[in-house]
């Protein structure tokens, strides 16, 4: 199980719930979802430069319907760079329509579908990069994913999908599984995406994630980039007592802005 990203500081920063429509074809028969999602925009005109922020994943029903997937924290850090925030919920989480498809089966599987559940969550987080690309208020040229855990894993799965045009891909403790969870096909599915991934991407990890481990980390990123992947690896400081989850506290702001923002200058987002 996977922090969703649940906020524990409140800027003042105020967004816009807006309804993203995403289609999707089971078994020959196309429906269409009302997905939820949480817009903050800066003040000014425009256009702007934009990202999606992704949250993370949870097995527990309940868990999925309380998400609240607003991220304020680095929300407030990306507005005041003048970057528009769209961060969706996914189907079945919070007021999203539709069922939980991105499940990858459980770390006891022979084979846990690791990459079939990265590009289900593409789907959505796909839908939502395509509205940003319609706002009028949008550059459709600068737009990046960011992603929080499992929306981290399906943002990188989504960057194999050239239909969707993005700059880049940063991720907050990205990925599915684990040391503990089939770490042998964790591996095998980040070279699997690691081959398909064409723009630069950004992973932060904290010395303290337990869910990730910096030795761990080291090996998915070893397994990205050996497959063809470009990603810089960023080894954070220890945050409290579990750095899974600094995505959602503004005290562990000074810890990534840094790195974020000179990676979105690299890719051209931020001029």
């Amino acid at each position: 199980m996977f922090g969703l990203g649940v906020t524990n500081a409140q800027p003042a920063l105020t967004g816009t719930e807006v309804t993203i429509p995403l289609t999707v074809t089971t078994a020959g028969t196309e429906r269409t979802y009302r997905l939820a999602a949480i817009e903050y925009r800066p003040a000014e005109a425009g256009p702007f430069p934009a990202v999606v922020l992704s949250h993370g994943s949870n097995n527990d029903p309940a868990e999925r319907a309380s998400i609240t997937a607003e991220f304020p924290v680095a929300a407030e850090v990306f507005v005041g760079w003048g970057v528009v925030v769209l961060s969706p919920w996914r189907r079945s989480y919070g007021k999203s329509e539709g069922t939980w498809d991105e499940g990858y089966g459980g770390c006891g599987d022979p084979s846990p579908r690791f990459v079939d559940a990265g590009l289900e969550s593409a789907k959505d987080i796909g839908a939502a990069a395509r509205w940003l690309r319609a706002r009028s208020y949008v550059d459709p040229e600068r737009i990046a994913l960011v992603g929080y855990s499992a929306g981290g894993w399906g943002s990188l799965a989504l960057a194999t999908q050239p239909a969707v045009p993005i700059r880049g891909v940063a991720t907050f403790a990205g990925g599915r599984g684990g040391p503990g969870c089939a770490p042998t096909r964790v591996l095998a599915a980040f070279e699997e995406l690691g081959k398909g991934v064409q723009v630069p991407t950004l992973w932060l990890f904290s010395s303290n994630d337990s869910v990730f481990p910096p030795d761990f980390a080291r090996r998915m990123h070893h397994a990205f980039t050996a497959a063809g992947g470009t990603a810089t690896l960023e080894i954070l400081p220890p945050f409290r007592q579990q750095g899974h989850f600094f995505i959602d506290y503004e005290e562990a702001v000074p810890y990534w802005r840094d790195a974020m923002r000179a990676f979105l200058r690299r890719i051209g987002l931020l001029r």
